[in-house]
């Protein structure tokens, strides 16, 4: 009982003594306390990769790909830009067409997304996506099923995508 006493006397003075120094200096909004004193600065995430993380990553993932059951973003979405169809598609799929953000913040994901997973299959003279474009092509409801396979088979047919399992999603049986 003496030692538990002795200890805890011991640990209560320290926290006494170390409550009244002064905070060490920061240089980080990393909450370790070994990255602070390593002195790593963490720039801001850029507002896009912000607005991606809050309304497309859950599904997406922090990389453009996650569950089986969510379409891939990483090296093929930007296959959808390079016929017309396919470009007013990722506008106007549901998650996109009534996200609450504005018009100028979607166009900016995308354009984003776009160029961070999947620059490589943009169409050669891919323009970004505007405030006014978006505005205009998400008042539109589609089935997306259908469109998306009209657009997979467009795609195919004028040669811009290797294969129909390019774009293909996977079967799931949920129940």
């Amino acid at each position: 009982m003496r030692q538990f006493a002795a200890a805890l006397a011991l640990a209560l003075a320290a926290s006494i003594v170390s409550a009244g120094s002064p905070p060490a200096a920061s240089g980080s909004n990393v909450p370790d306390i070994e990255t602070r004193r390593s002195g790593l600065q963490l720039a801001p995430m850029p507002r896009t990769a912000q607005l991606y993380a809050t309304n497309c990553q859950g599904c997406h993932g922090e990389f453009g790909s996650s569950a089986a059951e969510i379409p891939t973003l990483a090296g093929r979405v930007g296959y959808f830009t390079r016929i017309p169809e396919g470009r007013r598609y990722l506008v106007q799929v549901p998650n996109v067409a009534l996200n609450a953000n504005s018009d100028a913040d979607i166009a900016a994901v995308l354009n984003w997304l776009l160029a961070t997973y999947s620059r490589a299959q943009l169409a050669a003279d891919f323009q970004p996506y505007t405030a006014s474009e978006v505005a205009e092509l998400r008042q539109a409801r589609i089935d997306v099923v259908a469109s998306r396979r009209r657009i997979v088979d467009a795609l195919l047919a004028a040669g811009q995508i290797p294969s129909a399992d390019t774009l293909a999603l996977p079967h799931i049986v949920l129940y």
